[in-house]
Order: C-alpha cells, then sequence, then structure tokens
C-alpha cells in the first residue's frame, strides 16, 4: 500500500505540474494577445486621430514591430525615377535612419519584386537561404555593414484602387521569427495603413490648397487695393449684384451702403445708360468680354467716369451665361487729363496757324518794296499754307506721323487737277513727323510746278507717282519715290536753279538724307527720291 500510494502521488503531482506549466502557458499566451490587442487598439486610435501622413506611417511601423516582435522595421515607399521603379525610406523603427543612409534604395530585384508590385506577402524563416535571395550585383545580397537580416516579412501597401503605396518590412536576426499569425497581423495593418495614408494625404493636399487659395485671395485683394480697382460679380438669372468696398466707392457709396444692380443702373448717367445695358447684354448673350466707360453721378451730384471690365461665365444649365464678374476703375481724372490735353494741343494748333498769319503779314510787307511783290507774295504764301498744311495733318494724328499717301492727298486737296495725278505702289509707308513735314513741302512745289508749268498747265497732261523699295549701294533698306509727268509743254532745263529745285535736290538731302535727281525730259519732269528707311520711320 505505501508503494502504491507514493505512486499515486508522483502522478498526481506530475499531473499538478503539467497543469501549472500548461496554466502558465495559457496565461502568457493570453498576455501576448492583450498586449498585441493594446498595440492595434494604440494604432487604430492613431489612424482614427487623422494625424499627418508621416505620423501614422511610423506609428504604424512601430506598431508593426511591437506585434511582430522584429529587432527593426520600416516603410519605404513606391517611387519611379529615371532608373525605374524603387522604394524610399520614409519611416524606420528600431534602428537609426543612418543605419540605411550609406546604402542605395532598393530596387526591383527577385525579392523585393513582388512587393514592388503588390503581388502578395514575402515571408521567410531565412532570407538569405531564399533561392532569390543574392542574384543581383554588385552586392549579391546584403551589402557589407548592413543591419542582419535572417526572418524577413514583406506586406505590400495598397489603396482600394489597386495602387501600390510602398511596403511594409520587418527583420530580425534569429531565424523563423515570424509566423503566419504574425503575417495576418500585418496584412491587416497594412491595409488601415493604406486607407490612413490617403486620407492623410487627401487631407494635406486640400489643406494645400485651401492654403494657395488663400495666399491667392490676398495676393488678388493686394493688388486690387494697390490698383484702386473694385471687384464686382452679377448674376446673370436673380440680377443679385456683389460689390467690393472700392467698388463701392467708384460709384460714391460707402462699404456699409446698399449697393445692388439696380442702384448701378440708376448711378450711371442717362445719356450712357442704354450704351451700358446694351454692352452688359451682349457680353451675358455671346459669353463675352465686357469693357465699356461710362459716366456716373454720385449720390452727392458729382459726375464721375468709371471703367468696367469683365466677362460672362459658368455655363448654365439653359445653356447661357449663369454669372458676370470683372472690376472696376474710376478713371476721372485719367479723363480730364485727356480734355486738358485736347484743349492744350487745339490752343497749340490755333497758335501756330496765327504765327503763320503773322508770317504771312509780314512777308506780304516786306515783298511791297520789292520789284515783283506779287509773285514773291504768291509764292510765299503757298509754302506758308502747304507748312500749314502738314501741321494740320499731323495735329491730327497726335503728331504721331503721318502715311505717305495721307501726305499726298492731304497736300493735293487744293488742286482742281487732282484726279489727273495716277499713284502705283504696293504698300503705303508711314513717316516720321520730321519726314511729314519734309516731303509735304517737296510735294507741294512739285504739284505747285506742275499745275503753273508742267504737265497740269494743260488739257490732257498727267502725272504719275510711284513708290516702292529698293535696297542701296551697301544693302541697306530705302524707299525710291518716283513723280514722272506726261502730256505737258516741252521741258527744257531751267537757265537759273529755282527754290523748289533747291528745296528738293538740297533740303532733303539735309533733312533725310536723301538722293534727289531732276531729269528735264523732253515728254515731261522725272524727278527721282531715293530716301533711306531709317530717315523716314516714326
Amino acid at each position: 500500500m505505501n508503494s502504491l500510494a507514493k505512486a499515486t502521488s508522483r502522478v498526481e503531482e506530475d499531473e499538478v505540474q503539467d497543469l501549472a506549466a500548461r496554466l502558465a502557458a495559457a496565461e502568457a499566451a493570453l498576455a501576448e494577445e492583450v498586449r498585441r490587442s493594446r498595440a492595434l487598439n494604440r494604432v487604430a486610435e492613431a489612424i482614427g486621430a487623422g494625424h499627418d501622413a508621416e505620423t501614422l506611417v511610423q506609428t504604424v511601423v512601430d506598431g508593426g514591430v511591437e506585434l511582430t516582435g522584429a529587432q527593426f522595421g520600416a516603410f519605404f515607399y513606391k517611387v519611379v525615377d529615371q532608373a525605374g521603379e524603387s522604394l524610399m525610406l520614409y519611416s524606420l523603427s528600431g534602428a537609426p535612419r543612418s543605419a540605411f543612409e550609406t546604402f542605395p534604395m532598393p530596387r526591383s530585384t527577385a525579392v523585393f519584386a513582388p512587393t514592388f508590385a503588390g503581388e502578395g506577402v514575402v515571408r521567410s524563416d531565412d532570407i538569405t537561404q531564399d533561392p532569390r535571395y543574392g542574384r543581383n550585383p554588385p552586392h549579391g545580397g546584403m551589402p557589407e555593414g548592413h543591419l542582419p537580416v535572417r526572418s524577413y516579412l514583406a506586406v505590400p501597401v495598397i489603396t482600394r484602387q489597386g495602387a501600390v503605396l510602398g511596403g511594409l518590412f520587418f527583420g530580425h536576426s534569429q531565424p523563423a521569427r515570424f509566423g503566419s499569425r504574425a503575417e495576418s497581423l500585418m496584412i491587416g495593418l497594412a491595409a488601415q495603413a493604406a486607407v490612413a495614408i490617403e486620407s492623410a494625404r487627401t487631407h494635406e493636399a486640400a489643406h494645400a490648397e485651401l492654403a494657395q487659395r488663400r495666399d491667392a485671395e490676398e495676393r488678388l485683394k493686394f493688388a486690387l487695393e494697390s490698383g484702386r480697382l473694385g471687384s464686382w460679380e452679377l448674376d446673370v438669372e436673380t440680377r443679385a449684384y456683389l460689390a467690393s468696398d472700392i467698388c463701392k466707392a467708384n460709384y460714391g457709396r460707402g462699404p456699409d451702403e446698399d449697393f445692388g444692380f439696380a442702384d448701378l443702373v440708376a448711378s450711371v448717367h442717362p445719356d450712357d445708360r442704354p450704351r451700358m445695358m446694351a454692352a452688359i447684354e451682349d457680353a451675358i448673350r455671346h459669353e463675352a468680354d465686357y469693357d465699356i466707360e461710362y459716366r456716373v453721378r454720385t449720390p452727392g451730384g458729382e459726375v464721375r467716369w468709371v471703367h468696367a471690365r469683365g466677362r460672362a461665365a459658368q455655363t448654365a444649365d439653359h445653356g447661357g451665361a449663369r454669372r458676370m464678374a470683372g472690376v472696376s476703375l474710376d478713371v476721372t481724372e485719367r479723363k480730364r487729363a485727356e480734355e486738358r490735353q485736347k484743349l492744350l494741343v487745339n490752343e497749340l494748333n490755333h497758335r501756330v496757324k496765327n504765327t503763320l498769319v503773322s508770317v504771312q503779314s509780314i512777308a506780304s510787307q516786306t515783298l511791297r518794296t520789292t520789284d515783283t511783290p506779287a509773285a514773291f507774295r504768291d509764292a510765299f504764301e503757298g509754302r506758308i499754307m502747304a507748312l500749314s498744311h502738314t501741321h494740320d495733318l499731323l495735329t491730327q494724328q497726335n503728331w504721331a506721323g503721318a502715311s505717305l499717301r495721307e501726305i499726298f492727298d492731304f497736300e493735293l486737296e487744293a488742286f482742281a487737277a487732282r484726279d489727273r495725278i495716277a499713284f502705283d505702289y504696293a504698300r503705303d509707308v508711314q513717316l516720321n513727323p520730321k519726314a511729314t513735314v519734309a516731303l509735304g513741302m517737296a510735294i507741294h512745289e512739285l504739284a505747285t510746278n506742275a499745275l503753273k508749268y508742267g504737265a497740269l498747265s494743260v488739257p490732257g497732261g498727267a502725272v504719275q507717282v510711284a513708290w516702292g523699295p529698293e535696297p542701296d549701294a551697301s544693302g541697306a533698306p530705302r524707299l525710291r519715290l518716283t513723280w514722272t509727268e506726261r502730256g505737258g509743254p516741252p521741258v527744257v532745263p531751267p537757265r537759273r536753279q529755282g527754290f523748289g529745285a533747291r528745296l528738293l535736290e538740297k533740303g532733303l538731302a539735309g533733312e533725310l538724307s536723301a538722293q534727289v535727281a531732276l531729269a528735264y525730259d523732253s515728254l515731261g519732269l522725272v524727278c527721282t527720291m531715293r530716301l533711306p528707311i531709317r530717315a523716314l520711320e516714326p
């Protein structure tokens, strides 16, 4: 009995010990599950908190190391560069970033390719024994100094749309450290990471876009205020009108005053109102630019000028414009300056004419003392009037110059026989003020001579005027202008050179560096002028 009791006691003792061992193992497994659950909860809370992408990824990597028992973990973003696809280190746990700084980024080798392509998980008890390992030069595996990796677990991070964002990588220096449980946990964590990264990126992009819009609005507001430009917007359907403070000020309204579309229309000067409304309707109908200047009357009775610009935009459901938007500018000072300038120019023109009248009077008084006052008076007055005509033409053009054909038409206006002058040219030529005056006087001399002594002095006579470009001896461009008379009295060279010939041959040479040739052909006078383009251009 004693032996049996002892044996029974030993069996019971072994069972107790075995039960205790199993209980300890169960408690350890439960503790591990609790630890993992808490780790998963921390990761889930971090993801739910909506941190920035960098913080989220770091939290995921730290949680993955804790859940798998890895020595180190990393998240590599998938990028595409000139050399092809590679992975860029983003977050690291269990090792300093310097552990990877001296090594190139992973490439799409046999080991990394499944992660790059998002084909699935790569789990190895000993990656150095994997047949895919060490097949790529120049290192043939991990470079010297690389973190020791035997156990290897790589899980692609893929969006719901199937795009591979990157991969979660975990390693351990000892083999067989990652089981199927760790793999399942990392697959779920990678899915959460993909959602979190997408959400964070969208959130960051929205914030960046909002910041850019705010900056753009601030810059636009500053530019509008600096340029005293008021902004406005009109709803085409409802005629709701929204005006900025500066826009209201352009119409004499304060920032706090109501200023709707009806107020806008009522403020426009009655004489300009139909034109303004027609411009708005035309812009709306054709979805075109709106650009108009009109007078407005402020509540205080002041008359101002406003320049309004805008465009109809945003097509409505019925096919028309939905809104108009634009700017307005008070241009009262500019309009007043233009009026003052016009008055000054008119006054200057009046004074020049008065001066010419004075010169005519002086010449007449002087010529009365000469032997042939009438001849000299007629010639002198004609030349002064020619100069006056040229000044009138320049005044009409605001002294910007005139075209060659305009000069001919203007100078020949007083000649009854102008219908007998024919023109031959490919294109008109624009002249500067100096050339306008010089050629105006020359044309007057030619026309006067033709009317008195040449082709225009008899019935049937005619003049041909032709011009066109030609190069000079050096290849520089110049204008060749020819005055040819036909059907007039027989022509003989004059015994002495008159004022007209001197003006043509010497005056144009001095003023415009021109070459002038007068040919007294028996059929009629031919005047050929060769004028450098540089002396004619405005």
